[in-house]
């Protein structure tokens, strides 16, 4: 019996990897020849390795691999999986985790209990009680055994051996880019840097599993610095019983689940003679897409006519309603051409109590409204687009989608370039070489609530732009939004002078020259602000203008994207803004006002507070979003 490395990635988080070491060292073990391996990537937190040198390991040989140059989460997975080739077997353990006392006994006897298993790819020390789809409560149907079997990867906890891990190692040799075609939606969703993103799609191309067990023998902190929310739904209780859980093998087991957390038809047919039948997919949760069905029949909760069965949603898991045959018109039994469309989520609400219930909606409030940046990359620009991935911290994943648009005849060099990215890539061709084509088809595709853009060679604030999104749904009357072009921290919050990001088209009529300058990238707004006929009229000189005339836009006092010296790629003309602001409503007010405006707008550009009140009222400028650094929000004040 072979007994694993125990391998611990960790990067920068020194608390993190105590806490973790802390579990280790509490756990229990068969011999005293055991391997604990941490293996850190390159980093500026020198806490980190003093941590781990720090560290008495009573079990067998200590080895710490301080990586000189840094990997990226991706690479360092990896990389670590190679050890197979070492050990034999391992256990890897992501610095924010915990583990149960039992977890290695337990993933010994998994290990070798599932050793010879062509359809398990890999042991999961982690239990879900969500599932990552919608973030409903997941609860597995207990089968003869103590396990069950999902299409999905355990990044939580996880053991390979050698022979599980060449087998993946061979299909991304051949598949380096992955297969996106073949994933659910939100999978596809997360960033290029995403192992487990890879490993799923090797298991659903090869039609493998890995095995869970049903008490967790791991639990996640989501600690930040790995994922884009740190939302709780991950934490589960651990299993302190000492009772390694009962195995059965995969050929006999009804407890079998899809990428999409869905019980497998062959699993229900041995649960449900009646259904025997039938040729069918289950898509209980309704989200599969309708056009991905190859069965003549799909079992689900999509609205559809002429059902052959039917059944209730009073019990959860939804599954148990068909194992219990509930009566009821909630879930069917439909052919695909009758099925319709339906409203997404619908049974979030009979699925968890009512606190849980408002942490899962926000939850998946938070996956689903993230921000677009559109991206338009001409020939000459692919160097330029290196530089802007470069520069993105790839130590998690952010909750932002990155749409590239580009020629066909540069899609392939460009794919290369994204390689690795922490955030979700699209690329979508569009053949123009002229910069306003691409930015209208990008926009045109933008799917998600959120939009900007930004040139290749620009730099994101990945972090803040994350905050977009938490700006946009706490505060309804904000409908467009840009950021302040320099830096800012704790230091110099309250010193910043904002006057000269806050617009109206009246105030852009006073100030044609300097109107005539303003840049549209790193501006935001939501979708619904511009109509498919506006996008038309949109292109990279007048963006900020027709948004300014649409709404307000409000300045939120962070810094969103660096320009990185790249020059505007299409200005507009004083005589085109004329023309633009032309109508009576954004001309300047006359009278009184108008006289005293030049000498308010003097104090006002430098931060004079009794006088830039008068100018704020007088010229009706929107209020400044301002960053609560003690709790971590976002307020309205006037400067």
């Amino acid at each position: 019996m072979i007994e694993p490395a125990i391998v611990v990635i960790a990067f920068n988080r020194e608390k993190s990897l105590r806490r973790l070491l802390k579990s280790i060292a509490e756990a229990s073990y068969p011999s005293s020849n055991i391997t604990l391996y941490i293996s850190i990537d390159a980093s500026e937190n020198s806490i980190v390795k003093e941590t781990a040198d720090a560290f008495v390991w009573e079990y067998g040989e200590k080895i710490i691999d301080l990586k000189t140059k840094k990997l990226g989460l991706l690479k360092h997975v990896l990389e670590c999986g190679e050890l197979t080739d070492v050990y034999e077997s391992i256990i890897v353990l992501e610095d924010d985790i915990v583990v149960a006392p039992n977890f290695y006994n337990y993933s010994v006897l998994a290990n070798d209990f599932y050793a010879e298993e062509e359809k398990v790819a890999g042991v999961s020390l982690f239990t879900y009680s969500s599932e990552e789809n919608n973030f409903y409560p997941f609860e597995p149907i207990y089968d003869k055994g103590d396990v069950h079997f999902i299409q999905v990867a355990s990044s939580w906890g996880q053991s390979w051996n050698k022979d599980q891990w060449s087998k993946f190692k061979l299909w991304l040799k051949d598949n380096p880019n992955g297969m996106e075609s073949i994933l659910p939606a939100y999978i596809s969703k997360w960033g290029n840097n995403s192992w487990k993103k890879k490993f799923i799609t090797y298991l659903i191309d090869s039609d493998r599993y890995f095995v869970f067990p049903n008490a967790s023998f791991s639990t996640n902190f989501e600690d930040e610095g790995t994922h884009a929310t740190n939302t709780g739904l991950f934490q589960v209780q651990l299993n302190y019983d000492g009772v390694i859980p009962q195995f059965s093998p995969i050929s006999t087991s009804k407890s079998i689940y899809d990428a999409y957390f869905e019980l497998t038809a062959d699993c229900l047919k041995k649960w449900c003679p009646s259904l025997q039948e039938y040729d069918f997919c289950v898509d209980l949760f309704g989200m599969k897409p309708i056009k991905n069905f190859t069965t003549e029949y799909i079992l689900t909760s999509k609205r559809g006519v002429n059902a052959f069965k039917s059944f209730g949603a009073k019990m959860n898991p939804l599954v148990q309603n068909i194992l219990a045959e509930i009566p009821g018109d909630e879930i069917g039994l439909y052919r695909k051409e009758d099925l319709r469309p339906t409203e997404e989520n619908r049974f979030l609400v009979i699925t968890a109590p009512p606190v849980r219930l408002e942490q899962y909606a926000k939850t998946n409030r938070d996956f689903l409204e993230r921000p677009t940046i559109v991206i338009p990359v001409l020939d000459y620009q692919l160097n330029d687009l290196v530089v802007t991935m470069k520069a993105m911290k790839s130590d998690r994943f952010y909750n932002l989608i990155v749409l590239i648009v580009c020629s066909s005849a540069n899609e392939h060099s460009v794919r290369e370039i994204l390689e690795g990215a922490p955030v979700a890539i699209k690329v979508i061709i569009n053949n123009s070489n002229r910069i306003n084509d691409l930015l209208r088809f990008g926009i045109a595709h933008c799917s998600t609530d959120y939009c900007s853009w930004m040139q290749p060679g620009m730099i994101l604030n990945l972090n803040k732009i994350e905050d977009v999104s938490r700006i946009f749904q706490g505060m309804s009357q904000v409908q467009v939004i840009q950021g302040l072009e320099n830096e800012v921290d704790q230091r110099n919050y309250f010193k910043l002078n904002t006057s000269s990001g806050r617009w109206t088209p009246q105030r852009a009529n006073s100030n044609k020259v300097e109107a005539a300058k303003l840049r549209s990238e790193f501006v935001f707004w939501r979708r619904s602000v511009v109509s498919e006929s506006d996008i038309s009229k949109l292109d990279a000189g007048n963006l900020f203008l027709e948004l300014l005339k649409l709404n307000l836009i409000y300045l939120v006092a962070i810094n969103l994207g660096n320009r990185n010296g790249k020059k505007a790629l299409s200005i507009i003309s004083i005589n085109e803004l004329k023309k633009s602001l032309g109508a009576s409503k954004f001309q300047p007010k006359r009278g009184f006002r108008s006289m005293l405006r030049p000498f308010f707008h003097y104090f006002f550009r430098r931060n004079v507070s009794f006088f830039r009140f008068f100018y704020k009222e007088s010229e009706k400028l929107p209020l400044v979003i301002r960053y609560d650094f003690e709790n971590n929000s976002f307020y309205l004040e006037n400067y």
